[in-house]
């Protein structure tokens, strides 16, 4: 089983609103060296790329330019692509593996799918995707898509529901390693592959404060996948067309407006507010949370009197306090604005990629 991020499934349906006549190219099986792994998907038009990415380069040219054709004959296949070139030969193709994509030439025909999907994930719901493809027709891939959310059952009570094939093709999935399975001898799938992936919500980015930090990270935590709430007790901050990229904007008294906010485990806090004051009132009430990451801007100074401020009070215990990123961001000798930003994001990537490591 694939564990990924939501990738372009949370803009699926406006993007095949936008475009309906495109393709829909995903990763199914890799080996070896790739430049995209299994799960990885992008959508292709008549004009090219329209949103995300299996892996760029010679690769993505030949999976573009078969999907033109797909688009024009409306039939599905699957495709493996060779990676094991030689520089020497001036091979564009060296990554040393393989990959087998999926091109599904009407993914609209999966909106109902993909709605299902997006509803778990504005509701922070993750859940499975499963895509079969069924090629024992040499001229057209039948694909088949179901969506199972983690509601109420367990993930193992949900898959059970699924119709008998599917639920023997699970019970042999080992979940550490096995990422595509082959369908030979099946009576409903005689040729053809399964994928399994476990999608997430985006991670929250929880922003306290915006004001020329706070906006320009907004901007960066977008770019780089997070879902963004951005808050400020100051309205002519707290903005939405200054802050175009934030999903949600908040402003008013903070406790009222933190109040409004889950913070869980895939939640990353940054606190960049107008002064220390504020910043101490914010932290207090997000120290003892499961928050993924806490990050605070502020000089070795004032950290310090608020460190002692906090034990002394009983606000924190060394532990949380440890948990704390400041001075906020990865040192890269940042002074303007926008470098203490990225210097910020980069700190955010860095734990996210590392926590994602660990959980596999």
């Amino acid at each position: 089983m694939i564990n990924i991020s939501s990738g372009i499934y949370p803009d699926i349906i406006q993007l095949l609103k936008q475009w309906p006549e495109c393709v829909l190219a995903t990763v199914v099986h890799t080996e070896g060296s790739t430049p995209q792994k299994s799960g990885s998907s992008a959508l292709i038009g008549s004009s090219g790329l329209i949103a995300g990415t299996i892996g760029g380069g010679k690769t993505e040219f030949k999976v573009i330019e078969e999907a033109k054709l797909r688009l024009q004959t409306k039939k599905s296949g699957m495709f493996t692509f060779e990676l094991r070139g030689d520089i020497a030969s001036g091979s564009e193709s060296i990554c040393g593996g393989s990959m087998i994509i999926l091109i599904d030439a009407t993914p609209e025909r999966h909106l109902p799918v993909f709605t299902r999907l997006k509803n778990s994930l504005d509701q922070r719901q993750g859940g499975v995707l499963l895509t079969l493809a069924d090629a024992s027709d040499s001229g057209d891939v039948k694909i088949v898509r179901q969506w199972i959310a983690e509601e109420n059952q367990t993930l193992e009570q949900e898959l059970k529901n699924l119709r008998p094939a599917v639920s023997e093709m699970l019970q042999n999935v080992h979940a550490e390693s096995v990422r595509t399975i082959p369908f030979n001898g099946m009576e409903t799938l005689a040729k053809g592959c399964g994928l399994i992936e476990r999608i997430v919500p985006n991670p929250s980015l929880i922003i306290a404060g915006a004001g020329h930090v706070g906006q320009a990270l907004a901007h960066l935590g977008k770019f780089l996948g997070f879902s963004v709430t951005v808050w400020d007790d100051r309205p002519e901050y707290a903005d939405p067309l200054k802050i175009a990229d934030a999903d949600v904007v908040l402003t008013g008294p903070m406790e009222e407006s933190l109040s409004k906010i889950s913070i869980q485990n895939d939640c990353y806090v940054v606190i960049v507010t107008r002064g220390h004051k504020t910043d101490g009132e914010v932290l207090r009430q997000v120290i003892g949370s499961d928050a993924a990451y806490i990050g605070m801007m502020g000089s070795k100074a004032k950290i310090a009197k608020m460190k002692t401020s906090f034990f002394e009070n009983g606000w924190a215990t060394p532990v949380q306090w440890s948990r704390i990123h400041t001075p906020v961001g990865l040192d890269i000798g940042g002074q303007t604005v926008e470098e203490i930003a990225i210097s910020i994001a980069a700190e955010l990537v860095k734990i996210r990629n590392h926590k994602t490591i660990g959980n596999e």
